[in-house]
């Protein structure tokens, strides 16, 4: 994956996406814990990969690519789509090898894609209140024995503030809140039981549901300034030992990982 260079005529939001990569993948300097805790998410969602042995796999909501990149770099075969086109030029510019194609392109269109062995939505379902539609588009794309992973903020983080899903009411009546594109527009986030129920109504089963990133991890609760002076392998120590501890207090995501049968 090239490194991204500067480009002053990028869109604002092209320029943050650049940001948070310098910060996230390339100089980890800028904010120690964004970048731990960004390649931690890489970490687990690569070897979801590997663990369930996929070897084509569809990235929904792609944003800059670099999951799609990552896993293209490893010999997967990858199509990365997201509504924002100037996000895919973006992502165009860092590839390097691979077989990954990048496709503008609104998933509730049900564009033709082909059935993947896997198919991701990372940090997409909080900006959805209908989840399980969502997941059976995702689930659409599916082969037989496939996987929707998804992943999302955890309701209850003990820092969390948002409503559940549940808490909301009628859906219909936030209809008009959803596919905002930043975390700071999330308003609910989604519990374990909450996820498992829309996997059901969806027709799929669980695999799996397990939290993660720690405060440890995520520099959250003033953790980030550990981050400049205690060794990494410490540090995923400690999240190790809060997520056995208290996962579901403890953890800032939560993932999903159901199985399509038919």
């Amino acid at each position: 994956m090239r490194r991204p260079v500067y480009d002053p005529t990028w869109t604002p939001a092209v320029a943050e996406i650049y940001r948070n990569d310098m910060r996230e993948i390339w100089d980890s300097d800028i904010e120690r814990h964004s970048f731990h805790s960004y390649q931690n998410q890489l970490d687990i969602y690569v070897g979801m990969v590997e663990k369930y042995l996929a070897q084509r796999v569809l990235d929904v909501g792609c944003a800059q690519g670099t999951l799609a990149l990552v896993l293209g770099e490893r010999g997967k075969r990858v199509t990365a789509v997201d509504i924002r086109q100037p996000f895919l030029d973006y992502a165009r510019t860092r590839y390097e090898r691979g077989d990954v194609e990048f496709l503008a392109a609104n998933i509730f269109d049900r564009p033709s894609l082909g059935r993947f062995d896997l198919v991701f939505a990372n940090q997409i379902i909080e900006h959805l209140v209908y989840p399980a539609t969502l997941l059976r588009i995702l689930a659409s794309y599916a082969e037989p024995g496939g996987l929707v992973v998804v992943t999302t903020p955890n309701h209850d983080y003990f820092r969390s503030s948002l409503p559940s899903y549940t808490d909301l009411g009628d859906p219909r009546d936030h209809e008009h809140r959803q596919f905002s594109a930043g975390g700071g527009d999330h308003f609910f986030a989604y519990t374990e039981e909450e996820l498992r129920h829309a996997a059901g109504d969806a027709g799929l089963d669980v695999a799996e549901v397990f939290y993660f990133e720690s405060p440890w991890i995520s520099g959250h609760f003033l953790f980030r300034f550990l981050h400049r002076v205690v060794p990494l392998s410490v540090l995923r120590m400690g999240d190790r030992a809060a997520l056995r501890f208290a996962p579901r207090r403890l953890a800032h995501q939560i993932c999903l990982v159901a199985r399509k049968w038919a």
